[in-house]
Parts: C-alpha cells; sequence; structure tokens
C-alpha cells in the first residue's frame, strides 16, 4: 500500500475518491454525450465499480485516475490521471493519460491541465 499522490493545479484538486463522489460520477457516466465514445452508458452499480477499481488502485500505487474537484466550487467533475492498461498491447508496458468530465465542464482546457499536471507530478 502506498501513500496516495494529492496534488492540485490552477483550477482543481487531483484527489483520493471519496464516497460523495459517486453519485456525480453515476450521473456523468449515465449521461450519452460523455459516453458517445463508449460502448454503453453505464448503471450505477458499473459506474460504482469503477470508482471503487480508482480508489483502489491509488491506495495500491499511490496514483491512478484521480477524482478532479473544483477549486472554486468544490464540486466534483470526474476523474484526470494516470493508469496502467491491462490489455495486452503491442507497446506494453505503457501508462495511459485518461479524463473523463462531465459535459457541463467539457471545452474549458480542464483535462489538459489535468494532463500536463499527472504526467510532471508522476514523473517528478
Amino acid at each position: 500500500m502506498a501513500d496516495p499522490i494529492e496534488f492540485e493545479t490552477a483550477r482543481f484538486f487531483l484527489r483520493q475518491w471519496k464516497p460523495a463522489d459517486r453519485e456525480p460520477f453515476a450521473a456523468l457516466n449515465a449521461d450519452s454525450r460523455v459516453m458517445e465514445f463508449f460502448p454503453a452508458q453505464l448503471t450505477r452499480t458499473e459506474s460504482d465499480a469503477i470508482a471503487d477499481c480508482c480508489e483502489a488502485l491509488i491506495r495500491e500505487r499511490g496514483w491512478g485516475f484521480w477524482a478532479a474537484e473544483l477549486k472554486a466550487s468544490r464540486e466534483f467533475i470526474g476523474f484526470v490521471g494516470l493508469h496502467t492498461p491491462s490489455a495486452e498491447l503491442l507497446f506494453s508496458p505503457c501508462v495511459e493519460i485518461g479524463w473523463r468530465l462531465s459535459y457541463s465542464h467539457w471545452g474549458k482546457g480542464l483535462a489538459s491541465e489535468g494532463r500536463s499536471a499527472s504526467a510532471l507530478r508522476l514523473s517528478a
């Protein structure tokens, strides 16, 4: 078990998941706009399972897909971070950068801000 890495960017906190994150995460996973390029929208049970996995991986190695919380409002808006894919890929092993943000926060540069901060934080 590793100490979770938590940090902030100019506009949000990247932190370990909290129980209160589950409901807004389920809402964004049920949004057809957010899930347009995924096989399907997620049920609450499926969404909770992903949040549980993200939380467990951060607890295990200290980093992962962090919960993203806006500084100004303390609102949970999704996740941003890093993950080691389990699929056997031609370029494995690797670390992917990923994000999933609520639709109302698209187009504001938040994914780019979190992506850059995540990569820099882990390489430090």
